[in-house]
């Protein structure tokens, strides 16, 4: 009877310690993901047809996590602003407001927003980023751009006219100027 004590002993002490051990490392890995996600400007002003860029840096704390990064656009912003977000150097179309990106420990993702405003108004955007190795662990900020009232729109078509108008009156007063010294 003494041998069976033993082994009845020892698989349930070896039981103990694999729930124990592996317990608390599935634990400490929901724990050890962190990360933050922080923005120098949050708000500015702009002239219609001027792109402004938004910049914010996303930093993993933690040990390796993947991130959902999400563009909220608030109804509130102009349907004809043109809207769109760049991670790690990728651009998206206006259409596309969801990215991943992956980051091992203390590695650095920068993220870029940018806003066309084609009429007057306010554009609001939430960039929300969210760890997938813990959903709740989230954070979003908020970017504002004003157009600055009594601008002028800026339309790069009327700056290529006005160039071109110039060149050729330049050119203009140059070919008169010769053709009165051929006829002195």
């Amino acid at each position: 009877m003494r041998p069976l004590l033993k082994t009845k002993i020892s698989v349930g002490l070896i039981l103990f310690l694999l729930v124990f051990c592996f317990g608390f490392m599935g634990l400490d890995e929901v724990r050890a993901q962190s990360f933050t996600y922080t923005a120098p400007v949050t708000q500015k002003g702009a002239v219609i047809g001027d792109t402004t860029e938004f910049s914010s840096t996303l930093t993993n704390t933690g040990s390796g996590d993947t991130y959902d990064v999400d563009m909220i656009e608030i109804a509130a912003t102009p349907d004809d602003w043109w809207i769109r977000f760049c991670v790690g150097g990728v651009c998206y179309p206006p259409e596309v407001t969801h990215a991943e990106v992956s980051l091992g420990t203390s590695e650095s993702e920068e993220i870029e927003l940018n806003m066309l405003p084609n009429s007057p108004g306010i554009g609001k955007v939430i960039m929300r980023v969210t760890s997938q190795a813990n959903p709740s662990l989230k954070d979003s900020i908020t970017f504002t751009l004003n157009t600055i009232p009594g601008a002028p729109m800026v339309s790069h078509h009327g700056i290529i006219v006005l160039v071109l108008l110039i060149t050729a009156s330049g050119l203009y007063l140059l070919w008169r100027r010769l053709n009165l010294a051929k006829a002195k």
